[in-house]
């Protein structure tokens, strides 16, 4: 049984019980409240006639006339056959006889009986005032008026019974499924999120309890979606760096395993032995540079980090010591300018930034040209800037440019030992100092890599 065919019984069964109860509670009242109002009436009228037959005897006795049974009668029946023109019926008996009415033998007295039994009669007894205290005036009326009004209400209320109880089914029905749609909204979404339909959410405009339950199930839906998407992408980028990575070591590992089979040969001059030599420690170097490379994006993940004051001049120092002999040997030339004493990260992270931007920035610049690092503010925040006059990149490599392992020209990145981890590592470093880092390039006209640091000292 659903939640709302639940619902419906018991709201149909404890209204209907409810409304039986009290109209059943309120007819009682109205048939006591009748039959009380009924019995006033009746000591009332009953002590009028009794008042009135009481000086009527009087009067009869004031004019020296003695009071015998035939006068009583006749007393009796003139009182009798005024009321019972209004319904009333009266019975005068001296001392427990009956003398009023007369009995006319046992087929009247059988009608009489028959008669009582079809009506209701209430009936008043009480002895008349002193003197007369042995005469007794019985007031009797039938009431099966009253009782036929009330068998009435009764199958009036039978029969409003029937009707509402279905009316009531219709519009409970109609009122609660209405109620408890919000209920299936929310079974049916958490359905289709089940299903792997991540991106479904519960429309629903209300401002009740289901309301706020469809705000927060949309909210938990959001960040369960925006997690398996975290998920989905991770999964992604370790695969891809795991195929990137197995391409990149397989021709090092190859041309490493042939140069050490030929270094193993005994019939090579020292030239071939110092060739070989030398490009398996290139290669070397290069594998080693990658693993490195690789921990560092995997350490950034995953450690928080502590940003601290960094003296621009010592990290420019640092950075010109690592790179100032790769940038000659390749005939470049590293001009280095800073318009601001210090900003805010950690040294170590921005150096290597630095570091991988020149790197990047070598093998794509013509001989005699120069590369600039530069620092200085802008906008309150301060910036880091590494420019080359090299080839440029078009706008879909400039898109790429971040994505590990991607190198827009493999040929030239793989000449000079490049793996295409770089710019990738430098936007984790930004990632890791909350800081948002642009690219600007052009084919022709050079690259320009600014970090906005979020603030200088």
């Amino acid at each position: 049984m659903r939640f709302w065919h639940k619902i419906l019984l018991a709201v149909l069964v404890l209204f209907i019980a409810a409304l039986d109860v009290s109209v059943v509670m309120v007819m009682k009242k109205s048939w006591q409240l009748n039959m009380a109002s009924e019995s006033n009436r009746a000591a009332s009228e009953q002590l009028l006639i009794m008042n009135n037959i009481y000086e009527n005897l009087d009067s009869i006795r004031a004019r020296g006339v003695s009071l015998n049974p035939a006068l009583l009668l006749r007393v009796a029946q003139s009182y009798g056959q005024h009321y019972r023109k209004q319904g009333i019926g009266l019975e005068l008996r001296e001392n427990g006889r009956l003398l009023y009415p007369i009995e006319d033998g046992g087929s009247s007295g059988q009608k009489e009986t028959g008669a009582a039994l079809e009506a209701h009669i209430m009936t008043l007894a009480m002895p008349l005032p002193a003197p007369y205290q042995h005469l007794e005036l019985a007031y009797n009326r039938d009431i099966s008026e009253l009782y036929a009004q009330q068998e009435e209400l009764n199958r009036f209320f039978v029969m409003i019974n029937w009707i509402v109880g279905p009316l009531l089914v219709v519009l409970l029905y109609l009122l609660i499924r209405h109620l408890t749609k919000p209920l299936k909204l929310l079974s049916e979404t958490t359905k289709t999120i089940a299903e792997g339909d991540y991106s479904n959410r519960v429309e629903l405009n209300s401002r009740d309890e289901f309301g706020e339950l469809a705000v927060n199930f949309n909210r938990m839906a959001s960040v369960v979606e925006q997690r398996i998407t975290d998920l989905s992408d991770m999964a992604e980028d370790k695969q891809r760096m795991v195929d990137n990575l197995a391409h990149e070591l397989r021709t090092p590992l190859t041309s490493m395993q042939g140069f050490a089979e030929l270094l193993t040969t005994a019939n090579i001059d020292r030239e071939d032995q110092i060739k070989a030599g030398h490009y398996i420690l290139s290669e070397t170097v290069r594998l080693k540079n990658l693993a490195f490379k690789l921990l560092d994006l995997s350490v950034l993940r995953h450690q928080p980090l502590v940003l601290a004051e960094v003296d621009v001049a010592s990290l420019f120092d640092t950075v010109a010591q690592t790179e100032q002999q790769r940038v000659t040997d390749n005939g470049l030339l590293l001009e280095m300018n800073s318009s601001i004493p210090a900003l805010w990260g950690d040294a170590d992270l921005l150096a290597a930034l630095l570091v991988n931007l020149i790197e990047n920035a070598i093998p794509v610049s013509p001989p005699g040209q120069t590369i600039r690092v530069l620092a200085y503010q802008q906008d309150g925040e301060g910036v880091l800037e590494v420019q080359d006059s090299g080839s440029g990149m078009t706008e879909e490599q400039s898109r790429r440019a971040f994505e590990p392992f991607y190198r827009a020209d493999p040929s030239r990145s793989r000449a000079y030992g490049h793996a295409g981890l770089g710019l990738s590592l430098c936007r984790q470093i930004a990632e890791a100092h909350q800081a948002r880092i642009e690219l600007l390039s052009a084919l022709g006209k050079g690259t320009r890599i600014r970090l906005f640091l979020s603030s200088t000292l």
